[in-house]
């Protein structure tokens, strides 16, 4: 299923001179401020996507890795998978504390507290793998195209 053991996962990316999925970002002992540089690492990683698919996927990669910074002691690490045929991007953020997190209804008078709303209208599917090390949270977000079709923009 979409977890990772206790060791955790070897950080992959563009930037490791590993260029295939998955990517995995280590994100132990960051804080919000880190968000940016998320959000880069992933929209660089997954350039490939067409722009309207790509801004969804960077929307609840951003939102997965808030809420465990804001119910958490912080994300493990982030990683996202895609597979082209069908066309899903799977996003996977660990966490080392146990918890779902809540998808409550919008209270318009907070700020605050619509992330998973906002992550379960975008995701095709989304939910939480509890292991011996805390959490993983992922959400699969397919392309919204006929499954024949591949992620890559028509560019």
């Amino acid at each position: 299923m979409l977890f990772w053991p206790d060791e955790g996962p070897a950080v992959t990316g563009p930037d490791s001179g590993e260029g295939d999925a998955p990517w995995a970002l280590d994100l132990r002992g960051t804080g919000v401020a880190t968000l940016p540089s998320l959000r880069a690492w992933a929209g660089k990683s997954l350039g490939h996507l067409s722009p309207d698919h790509l801004a969804d996927v960077l929307m609840v990669v951003e939102e997965l890795a808030s809420n465990a910074y804001e119910h958490t002691s912080g994300p493990s690490y982030a990683r996202l998978t895609v597979l082209s045929r069908p066309c899903v991007v799977v996003i996977e953020v660990a966490d080392p504390e146990p918890g779902r997190p809540e998808v409550r209804p919008p209270d318009f008078d907070r700020a605050r507290g619509r992330g998973m709303l906002l992550v379960d209208r975008l995701a095709d599917d989304w939910g939480v793998h509890e292991h011996s090390g805390g959490k993983t949270v992922w959400a699969r977000l397919g392309c919204g195209v006929p499954a024949r079709e591949a992620c890559e923009s028509s560019r």
